[in-house]
């Protein structure tokens, strides 16, 4: 079925839709028609939808109210997207959209009747009905959470792309009005760097959608900012908060800036406010710029009979531009005396009444709008004898709410003016400005004239410009005392049926009176216990009526009652923005590309990408322990330690030795904190009498650098840097009973064992590149660690791979590195130990030199090696079969079925294929562990798998083949 767009009007002179074109979408699975421009809201009145949701607590149905994205009527579902304003957000062709917090449709939602059971429901109900008796309460909630939230979130939902951006500006201007197009205008001027932030698609504030007489100057604010140099202006921008020393950030779709300014100058308006009467929740109930919003910028109806009531001359423009598109205008309800303006003479006639002195006391209508009572009134009284209004729209314009909570935020005190029935900024911080209607500016010439005045006092406090006079101040204050009282004290009329006071929430003024008889009678307890203002909108609907009922309640003044605290963010934002974009980037080595292209699958490990393996693990395995293989181990740390003290300074951070390193000999050492738990292991090679180069693990890199900058800044090693070149250099491992013959091909030195045997450190060029030589070991086979300046990187890995052809060279990755060490019982720092681990346990006693001077851990270990160690790391065996156990699997006493019975755990496991056995590392208890082939128990999904201890190496345990 398909919506026809029955209340499009004919062309409007400001609207910004594209009558040329259109496109088609789907509002719960019907088809709809849209223009360019148009936003789902717009698009959807135009076909004639008047509910777009259901309130939250009741699931009354709710329609258009604000159309600017500050209230929680047009909420919906747009593909795996919840809680889409529908008012501001653009519709695009073959959107789907649903309708939230309606089951099983919108028209006829089944959890609409607790509307019948409302006095059951009464504020903070939640607090009193469910905590007795006490074991019902799982039941409860499971009630209550199906019953709560708006929208679905898919959790498959493939995760959005965020960034953050940082900028700086002399001053920023935050809206885009006329006040603030003048501001940005006049500081940029003097010039002063400005950045302009408009939460809208386009600029011009109020003047986008306002009457086309009032909208005069509103081109020509556009070509001056067109014109200025050094101003940036970015819409669809929300300022989210205000931080110390002008920190601002701010949310442009899935962008966050990050703003510091100088100076700030808020031009951020003011909402308009809804008036509680009966069903003023009833759809076809909307604020009057709402109305002129649909009208002027999207030509559409938002309805065919209009009733308007207002408390000042905007409601009269707005009856004004209804009769302008062509709609009927029933009558206008003005609660002040009578006028006989200009304006007033333009709207009224045979068809359009004016009724002075009166206000509306209800909607009426099922499901929507069809008419109106409205009264006589005096104060809060109703004083004469009601009538009935038929219409189909009832535009309210009784007054509005600064948007002032940035100015809280920023520490700017305000104070209730009566004049204006508003809370204005009364003194500001330094640096500070405000303008517009958020300073309680409504006349247009004001505005302009105020924004021009805070633009320079801006561009003054930066000392670009001397300061405006106090005599331009004086005139503005003049032409604002001569405005109209522009927001009524009548915030309710008195009735007997629901009048809604935060849409949110569905708090109605009965709860809000019935909360204050329960003492809570504060306006931040009030705002907790009844949750106003809690919801979507943040109080921009509601917060200042809250306050006018809670001071009568209480018998207060408004001064008296004061105003909730305004917190960041000031509109809801998702997790996603604030979050950014990742900032864990992938890091890539120099032979990347090599290894996608030959068929690499990749692994994360850390920052890094790495290969995981090539396709086979085993056979790279076996090419090792047969032929020769290369790893890239690019991802390890690199560091050049130079000075005359870094003899000492590895003397206190390692465990072992290392006054007695001669030259081009590398050592292997282990690193412990303090309270001698393993930190990071890794060779060290001494190159020079001053200059060393370590190597660490490659998810220890970063941690290290800074452990070690750390103990050097502290006073440790005499005159030592560090040069951190983990980036700076790539790294291949070279290993197999074939590596020397390969290497041999690309280098002129000597390279047989007595040449240059295990553990010493060569510098040569190997294939015309200068390389750093490391002979060791970590697999178990003749293997050579071949550094070299990344640049050189791939160049280096191919010539390697070119030349070991002729001996069945093979690439292989972490996963054969893994099983290789595994064989050697190598331990991987991080996986077979944890935050307990001291090298005693962890059966490498060997590396611990606790006869040297003070070192990291020294006092903790020596105390481990007088007590004993109750666990310790040793290799197993699996007794029969290929089953491998899988790593962090529960060893347990023998025939225990008792999870109190465990001892140990597995920390590494693998199939090995040179031994053609499982093996693998664990943690056991010293009374299992100290015995050469004890038989233990790994429990492994409800069943058990019988290994045996087994101390050193699997392969090779002398060592001859990697010091062959």
């Amino acid at each position: 079925m398909t919506k026809r767009q029955k209340n499009r009007l004919s062309p409007q002179p400001g609207e910004v839709i594209d009558r040329d074109s259109s496109f088609s979408f789907s509002f719960d699975g019907q088809t709809c028609h849209a223009h360019p421009g148009d936003t789902i809201a717009s698009a959807l009145a135009a076909a004639g939808v008047k509910v777009f949701s259901r309130s939250f607590k009741y699931h009354r149905p709710r329609g258009l109210l604000c159309c600017a994205g500050q209230c929680p009527n047009c909420l919906v579902q747009v593909g795996d997207e919840p809680n889409v304003r529908a008012c501001i957000r653009p519709v695009e062709s073959a959107m789907k959209v649903r309708s939230q917090n309606a089951w099983p449709s919108l028209k006829r939602d089944v959890m609409s009747l607790t509307s019948l059971g409302d006095r059951f429901l009464p504020a903070g109900f939640y607090y009193k009905t469910f905590i007795r008796p006490q074991f019902l309460w799982p039941t409860f909630e499971r009630m209550l959470r199906r019953a709560a939230g708006l929208g679905q979130v898919n959790l498959d939902t493939e995760p959005g792309r965020y960034d953050k951006e940082y900028q700086h500006a002399d001053v920023v201007v935050v809206g885009g009005g006329p006040a603030g197009l003048s501001a940005a205008i006049a500081a940029n001027a003097e010039g002063a760097r400005v950045i302009l932030l408009d939460e809208n698609p386009a600029l011009g504030g109020h003047l986008r959608f306002a009457s086309p007489g009032t909208a005069a100057s509103l081109p020509k604010l556009l070509e001056a900012i067109g014109q200025e140099p050094d101003l940036a202006v970015h819409l669809n921008t929300t300022v989210l908060s205000w931080y110390e020393d002008n920190w601002l950030s701010a949310a442009q779709q899935d962008r966050l800036f990050k703003i510091r300014a100088q100076s700030v100058i808020f031009a951020t308006g003011a909402y308009e406010q809804p008036l509680l009467f009966d069903d003023n929740d009833l759809p076809g109930v909307l604020l009057a710029s709402a109305v002129q919003r649909m009208i002027n910028l999207y030509g559409v109806a938002p309805g065919e009979k209009a009733l308007v009531v207002t408390a000042n001359d905007y409601g009269w423009a707005v009856a004004a531009d209804l009769k302008s598109a062509g709609l009927q205008v029933a009558a206008v309800v003005d609660e002040r005396p009578a006028s006989d303006s200009p304006l007033v003479r333009q709207v009224t006639s045979e068809e359009t009444h004016a009724y002075w002195g009166h206000t509306i006391v209800a909607a009426k209508g099922s499901g929507e709008v069809s008419q109106a009572i409205i009264s006589p009134v005096n104060g809060h009284e109703l004083t004469g004898a009601e009538q009935m209004v038929d219409c189909d729209l009832i535009a309210v314009s009784v007054g509005w709410a600064p948007a002032s909570g940035l100015i809280y935020q920023a520490n700017g005190q305000l104070a209730f003016d009566r004049q204006i029935g508003e809370f204005l900024p009364q003194a500001l911080p330094a640096g500070i400005f405000a303008a517009g209607r958020v300073a309680g500016t409504h006349e247009l010439l004001a505005q302009l004239a105020e924004g021009r005045f805070a633009g320079r006092e801006a561009a003054a406090f930066l000392e670009l410009c001397e300061r405006p006079s106090e005599e331009e101040r004086t005139g503005i204050e003049a032409i604002k005392k001569d405005q109209v009282g522009r927001t009524s004290d009548l915030v309710f009329v008195p009735g007997k049926k629901k009048q809604f006071l935060c849409f949110c929430e569905d708090v109605t003024k009965k709860d809000l009176e019935q909360s204050i008889a329960e003492g809570y009678d504060s306006i931040e307890l009030l705002k907790r216990y009844s949750t106003i203002s809690m919801g979507p909108c943040q109080g921009k609907m509601c917060s200042l009526n809250t306050v006018h009922l809670c001071a009568r309640a209480n018998g207060q003044t408004i001064e008296e009652t004061g105003t909730t605290t305004a917190r960041p963010p000031m509109t809801p934002i998702s997790l996603g923005v604030l979050a950014g974009q990742n900032m864990e980037p992938e890091r890539i080595s120099p032979v990347h590309e090599w290894q996608k292209r030959h068929g690499a699958k990749m692994m994360v490990a850390g920052l890094w990408k790495r290969p995981e393996h090539y396709g086979d693990p085993e056979a790279e395995v076996r090419a090792v322990r047969e032929r020769v293989g290369l790893i890239d181990v690019s991802t390890l740390g690199k560091f050049r330690l130079d000075g005359p003290g870094v003899p000492d300074l590895l003397d206190r951070i390692y465990v072992n030795k290392w006054q007695n390193v001669a030259m081009e000999r590398i050592r292997y050492g282990l690193m412990c904190n303090d309270e001698g738990i393993i930190l990071d292991d890794g060779v060290t090679a001494r190159v020079a009498a001053r200059e060393w180069y370590m190597t660490t693990t490659s998810s220890g890199a970063t941690t290290i650098y800074e452990w070690m900058q750390w103990w050097v800044q502290s006073g440790w090693g005499d005159g030592v840097n560090i040069s951190d070149l983990s980036e700076v250099n790539a790294a291949f491992n070279l290993a197999g009973p074939k590596a020397r013959q390969v290497l041999q091909t690309l280098v002129e030195a000597d390279l047989s064992n007595e040449a240059f045997p295990f553990m010493h450190l060569r510098q040569v060029e190997v294939a015309g590149v200068p390389c750093r030589l490391l002979r060791i070991g970590f697999t178990g086979e003749l293997s050579y660690e071949i550094h070299c300046p990344a640049g050189y990187g791939r160049f280096l890995w191919q010539a390697i791979m070119s030349a070991g052809e002729p001996f069945g060279i093979t690439p292989f990755g972490v996963e054969a590195q893994r099983i290789l060490r595994l064989e050697k019982a190598h331990i991987i720092v991080g996986q077979d130990t944890d935050a307990l681990s001291d090298p005693i346990s962890a059966d490498m006693a060997w590396a611990v030199k606790p006869d040297k001077a003070d070192f990291l851990g020294q006092r903790s270990l020596m105390r481990i090696a007088m007590d004993g160690q109750q666990q310790r790391l040793v290799g197993f065996r699996i007794r029969d079969g290929r089953t491998v156990p899988e790593e962090g699997l529960q060893i347990v006493e023998a025939g225990s079925e008792n999870r109190k019975d465990i001892i140990g755990w597995v920390t590494s496991s693998r199939y090995s294929p040179t031994l053609a056995k499982p093996i693998g590392l664990c943690w056991l208890p010293e009374t299992v562990a100290k015995e050469e082939g004890a038989t233990f128990t790994i429990r492994r999904n409800g069943a058990t798998i019988e290994a045996q201890v087994h101390h050193g190496p699997f392969y090779d345990p002398e060592g001859e083949r990697l010091r062959s």
